[in-house]
């Protein structure tokens, strides 16, 4: 333990001064004296420091409603209905002004997030609620499996048919559900949509999928758009993928078709080994970088109970191997793999279907991060080669992939650019 270690250096010093008063030898005598009040000081502060409590956040608790009504802004829960029976619910932060009809945007998560992942950052840097502030009409996504989007018209969540689906459902069946329920209910013939991570991937399968879709876009905005998957470089990552049809097989026998939900157990323990100290803080970042890319500079400690809450909302065991298959496949796009019967029942070809990325004729903005392990430069380059409608692509050097929702700097580098493309509120 570190004040151990700290006591030992404190009664060398000491030693040091009781030898050196021995000696007689007055300036050994000062010296040791110095020596002894410095270590003494950074042993005071380094117990400080490795003790120090990580502040609570009230919101840690929250849900995506209840966080928007503590920052002072009026909410809508909604509900839709796919045309396979989920029941998606959506957030809504109605327009500050009442001056007639605003421009409307819609924020969709990417894997194991929620809409609550726009709000881990304060009022001041979260998109959500500088959208709110300037009097856009905010729309809030979730997509099927998470928290917010665990209910259908018939199947039971706690049955294995209920969870077999992969990105193409969400990009055929959620995405078009929503999209268009939101313009319904506003009056509105377009909206602007903010995807980050999966959020663009499923927005893309939908364009192509629902071609008529993409003139209801005013502007698709692209935050580590994922696409292709083939020179993702997180070690742990790249190490278990070419294991994932056997990961997969094994859960499916087992039972378990919807996973990665932290609610519960999980919960406590990452209560109890990140959100306690801001040492205990400060190696969860590192953990998270681990996986996101370096840049641990431009994530605030503060935040690291809200990202705990936000993350691992779950989602099905075909949305994740799906990672692994395109991984695999290298640099394209593709539909699931059901093995090669599957895919001649449901494709027609051996092979999964390829997504033509040149049919998503809805303009495209792609901003993409230098430092992004999980959608890589490779992979962004890639994709900017495929798309139909592409507009501009910006790179941000440093940033890593959650820099694009949790950054410090992210107003100033990203989401004063990203407001500056939609159409006025």
């Amino acid at each position: 333990m570190i004040p151990t270690r700290l006591d030992c250096f404190y009664k060398f010093a000491l030693a040091l001064v009781v030898l050196t008063e021995c000696s007689s030898n007055d300036v050994g005598y000062v010296t040791a004296r110095v020596l002894l009040k410095s270590w003494r000081r950074k042993a005071e502060e380094q117990r400080a420091n490795f003790f120090n409590r990580l502040p609570k956040n009230v919101e840690s608790s929250y849900t995506t409603p209840e966080v928007i009504k503590n920052r002072g802004y009026p909410v809508e829960t909604r509900h839709v209905a796919t045309d396979d029976g989920y029941i998606l619910e959506l957030h809504r932060i109605p327009p500050q002004s009442s001056t007639g009809p605003k421009s409307v945007v819609l924020l969709m998560h990417g894997v194991l997030e929620s809409s609550g992942t726009w709000l881990v950052n304060p009022s001041s840097r979260s998109l959500a609620m500088l959208l709110a502030s300037q009097s856009y009409d905010v729309w809030l996504g979730n997509f099927r499996g998470n928290r917010y989007a665990r209910k259908h018209v018939s199947l039971n969540p706690k049955r294995a048919q209920f969870w077999k689906f992969s990105w193409d459902e969400i990009g055929d069946h959620d995405i078009p559900a929503i999209i268009n329920y939101i313009l319904k209910e506003t009056g509105r013939s377009k909206l602007s949509y903010i995807g980050h991570s999966l959020g663009c991937g499923v927005f893309f399968i939908a364009m192509i999928k629902h071609p008529e879709l993409n003139a209801k876009i005013d502007a698709m905005v692209g935050l580590a758009p994922l696409s292709s998957f083939a020179n993702f470089t997180t070690a742990l990552f790249r190490i278990l993928a070419p294991f994932g049809k056997l990961f997969e097989a094994i859960l499916k026998s087992i039972g378990t078709w919807g996973w990665l939900d932290s609610q519960g157990i999980p919960d406590i323990l990452y209560d109890l080994i990140c959100e306690q100290t801001y040492h205990q803080a400060r190696f969860c970042r590192h953990l998270f970088n681990a996986i996101a890319g370096p840049n641990p500079d431009n994530l605030d400690l503060d935040l690291i109970p809200l990202m705990g809450s936000n993350y691992l909302m779950g989602t099905s065991v075909p949305v994740i191997a799906q990672f692994a298959q395109n991984y695999a496949a290298g640099e394209i796009f593709q539909a699931y793999d059901y093995g090669w019967k599957g895919n001649l029942m449901r494709y027609g070809s051996t092979k999964p279907l390829k997504y033509d990325l040149r049919k998503v004729t809805a303009p495209v903005y792609v901003f993409s991060g230098g430092n992004d392990r999980i959608v890589t430069p490779l992979d962004v380059d890639w994709l900017l080669t495929q798309l139909g409608n592409l507009k501009a692509s910006t790179r941000i050097g440093n940033y890593n992939h959650f820099d694009f929702l949790w950054g410090t700097d992210v107003k100033d580098r990203l989401y004063d650019q990203v407001i500056a493309l939609l159409p006025p509120p």
